[in-house]
């Protein structure tokens, strides 16, 4: 008989556990080796599964105190239910299995087993998880497999890498989660004979559909994630309890007080975990080793971090639906989303025009039309929060990103709008209260929720619109600290809605939409620019923007005025079929120079890349041009490692660094296509704006890095961020054998071979690197050295500086013309 080894995770359990591996066609005796139906009593199966990158369950383990079946699917042909609801697959034998009284499945992730078990083979049963049995074991959301083995089998089990069995995908950790589960349950009778069981047998095929898929993208994103992630820190203190403080030197990169996690210093030296942190500092508790603190050279997290408040408000939701306490379709939002009725299709409704708005464009005036129509949903503006406010009507508006709530609240405090801006501590404290200094006194840090003596009515006073991140509606302290019931949430604006899966609004809706408090939902995007993280990977996964029954009724602003207008030609030739017109004073083909970096080579950084050389010519660009120049400037790459090295770079040659950034930074952005929702009519993507605000420099500097084959630069979308940021010039530093060969397909490489061509020769676009170095050449708005380019260098900037100062934002236009309208 083969055994599986249970590495001594628990110690005083079995050692060996009895192994059988069968396929779902040969599982007929499947109930005898569980040793099902030897009593009258429910006996607890602990199951696991593994999905395929596609999200394809390929094996399912189950297990008993000392038996573990692993079961593999892939080479089998299931399918979904007939009409009559029966399946004729393989997995009939699962099913009827898992459909008997005296199983009841059990498994931490439950929630998602359970609903991926019945959607791809047809398996319904009773199922509870343990981490939701057990919540009261953590002070904060659901405690992990690690502390579950440690309070339930023994003080003595191996946390971390118990924790790490979720993390894999190898056989022996999926029939190893099965085992600790059955393990875990068998010591939990008690509770789970008094708890609400997760059943999915009472749910509509639609609604388990809808279900499946969401939480089928949640597990491919889970699996996206890192499991080991580089520290960036200035320096470390020995503390004189033997605690170690650590200085962190980047937001992103910083450590975070965890228990799921464990600190990694020099390579294995020693480690720790993070017990606390405020600010830039980590304190840690050395677990193991010893490294003097002036020795420390390298730092690493092991592992992942807790789950947000609004993951676990999403996972809470889904088990509340299949625990029976929820019904999934009571929100209007939902339903118009997710479950629409079948309709006759129509066009939609078009405002009249108000003559008063002659000084605006076509399309702007339309939105401003619709903005003060009867009957008509209001679109999103300074104008219309300021109508809200008028009406003392509770708004509140919400990013993905705490950079961009930052981003609204800046635009909105110069309308001398009344808001309040509530902004998580851990974001500000020590790391950017420098970004929020123009809005300090609307500030609400996170902190302040719990403490005894907050009254939102005098924090909050008449302000009725208030800001926040979209997580941050989870956060219980906005419950619990009065601010819904002093502010409900009657209005929801949503930015960046493009980067957002629809799947984190589904609890939201429910939440608010009870009693009929939300009223109006409106969502801002760009289809054409950032995805929410892990599309690629999660290809099910849907924005606002990717439903069809949503698309009839929409607006189109065809008018940007940030970028030069070939720039902008450009952009709406590739991405928008032609349709963005471009307004704006530079009009020349010298708004944009290619670098070639010859030498350059690539370098992989863990999964990131780096191009050294390419990295010390973006230093030259900006030692030798762009920080002499008025106004502004940043640096993009679609790569960390590369912003890693720009970074490193910089601050050794003594200039700027901090405006150095990866694509990715820019999630923080502010698009405008806009969709208006009311529980009233069908949710309608009202108003799309092909001109984005908010992270955009006069000059860019891009450092492409790929030198063979494009990697990232496919993702046209995510090019399409890079190359629209700049307001007057843009520098490509890139390899021109690269554009001439992989990277010629690539967006970027599509706009410098068109460049090439309106140049004639093919070369008045490039610059050689070694120009650059020695600041000979010519570059948008900075002229390089030579005989009589002193007075050129002056004369084209005065002309850049000229010809930027007269555009006027299009939504201060359509916001000014409708104020003066009321």
């Amino acid at each position: 008989m083969p055994t599986l080894d249970t590495q001594g995770l628990v110690p005083g359990s079995v050692k060996t556990l009895r192994y059988h591996r069968l396929t779902l066609d040969s599982c007929s005796g499947l109930g005898a080796i569980l040793a099902l139906g030897q009593g009258p009593e429910v006996k607890p199966v602990g199951v696991s599964m593994r999905l395929s990158g596609k999200g394809v369950i390929t094996a399912v383990a189950l297990a008993t105190e000392t038996t573990v079946v692993q079961l593999n699917t892939e080479s089998n042909s299931v399918g979904p239910k007939t009409q009559s609801g029966s399946s004729n697959g393989p997995a009939n034998g699962l099913a009827s299995l898992l459909g008997r009284w005296d199983c009841l499945l059990t498994g931490v992730g439950m929630i998602r087993i359970a609903l991926l078990l019945h959607h791809q083979l047809q398996a319904d049963g009773c199922a509870i998880d343990l981490a939701l049995l057990h919540k009261d074991l953590v002070e904060k959301g659901l405690p992990s497999p690690g502390i579950l083995a440690k309070q339930l089998l023994a003080d003595q089990a191996l946390e971390f890498k118990i924790n790490a069995l979720w993390y894999r995908d190898t056989n022996d950790a999926l029939c190893l989660r099965a085992w600790l589960s059955a393990c875990i349950a068998s010591k939990s009778r008690d509770k789970i004979s008094a708890s609400l069981k997760l059943r999915t047998q009472h749910l509509t095929a639609p609604h388990l559909r809808c279900l499946a898929v969401i939480v089928m993208n949640i597990e491919l994103l889970e699996a996206m994630k890192p499991t080991q992630m580089q520290n960036e820190f200035k320096h470390v203190v020995l503390e004189k309890d033997g605690k170690i403080s650590l200085i962190n030197s980047r937001f992103k990169s910083r450590v975070r007080k965890s228990r799921q996690t464990r600190v990694e210093v020099n390579g294995g030296k020693m480690f720790a975990r993070p017990v606390g942190a405020e600010g830039k500092r980590t304190t840690l508790t050395i677990s193991g080793g010893r490294v003097r603190a002036n020795e420390i050279t390298h730092i690493r997290v092991l592992g992942r971090e807790e789950a947000t408040c609004a993951e676990l408000a999403r996972d809470l939701f889904i088990a509340q639906i299949l625990q029976g306490e929820v019904v999934l379709d009571v929100s209007p939002f939902v339903r118009m989303l997710w479950f629409p009725k079948r309709q006759k299709s129509q066009k939609s409704r078009r405002p009249a025009v108000n003559e008063q708005f002659t000084s605006l464009n076509d399309s702007q005036r339309l939105v401003a039309a619709a903005m003060i129509a009867d009957g008509e949903p209001l679109v999103i503006a300074h104008a219309a929060l300021r109508y809200w406010q008028d009406a003392k009507q509770p708004v509140w508006v919400v990013a993905q990103s705490n950079v961009g709530v930052k981003n609204i609240a800046r635009s909105i405090v110069k309308h001398k709008i009344n808001f309040r801006l509530i902004v998580s501590k851990e974001f500000h404290f020590e790391w950017h209260e420098h970004l929020y200094e123009t809005v300090e006194d609307k500030l609400i840090r996170s902190e302040e929720l719990s403490g005894t003596n907050f009254d939102p009515v005098h924090r909050i006073g008449k302000a009725t619109i208030i800001l926040s991140t979209l997580s941050m509606l989870s956060n219980p302290l906005m419950v619990t600290s009065g601010i819904y019931a002093h502010c409900p949430v009657q209005y929801l604006v949503v930015d960046e809605a493009s980067q957002i899966d629809t799947a984190e609004f589904m609890h939201l809706f429910d939440k608010f939409g009870k009693l009929d408090r939300l009223r109006k939902v409106c969502m801002f995007g760009d289809p054409e620019q950032l995805p929410p993280y892990g599309k690629e990977k999660a290809k099910k996964m849907k924005t606002i923007f990717d439903f069809p029954h949503l698309k009839n009724a929409s607006y189109f602003l065809d008018t940007q005025y940030r970028m030069p207008v070939p720039l902008g030609e450009f952009i709406s030739k590739q991405m928008y079929k032609a349709k963005l017109k471009s307004v704006h004073d530079i009009k020349t083909m010298q708004c944009i120079r290619a670098i070639d970096v010859r030498k350059g080579e690539v370098e992989m950084v863990g999964s990131s890349s780096k191009n050294v050389e390419e990295a010390r010519t973006v230093v030259n660009l900006v030692k030798h041009y762009y920080r002499k120049l008025k106004g502004d400037y940043c640096i993009i790459t679609p790569y960390d490692a590369q912003r890693g090295a720009i970074t490193d770079l910089l601050k050794a040659a003594g200039l700027p660094s901090d405006n150095v950034f990866n694509v990715d930074s820019f999630q923080g952005t502010s698009p405008k296509a806009i969709v208006i929702a009311s529980h009233l009519q069908l949710l309608t993507p009202h108003v799309t704006r092909r001109a984005l605000a908010g992270h955009e420099a006069h000059y860019v500097i891009i450092s492409v890095v790929k030198t063979t084959k494009p990697g990232f630069l496919d993702f046209a979308n995510r090019v399409n961020v890079m190359l629209t940021r700049c307001q007057k010039g843009m520098v490509i530093v890139t390899q021109r054998a690269f554009i001439d060969g992989g990277g010629r397909n690539t967006l970027v490489g599509k706009l410098v071979k068109e460049w090439e061509k309106a140049a004639g020769t093919g070369g008045g676009v490039w610059a050689d690197a070694m120009e650059v170095a020695d600041g000979r050449a010519n570059m948008p708005g900075a002229p390089g050295k030579g005989p009589g380019q002193g007075r050129e260098r002056e004369a084209t900037a005065r002309a850049y500086e000229l010809g930027y100062s007269s555009v006027v934002d299009e939504l201060q236009l359509i916001s000014l013309a409708f104020l003066q309208t009321r």
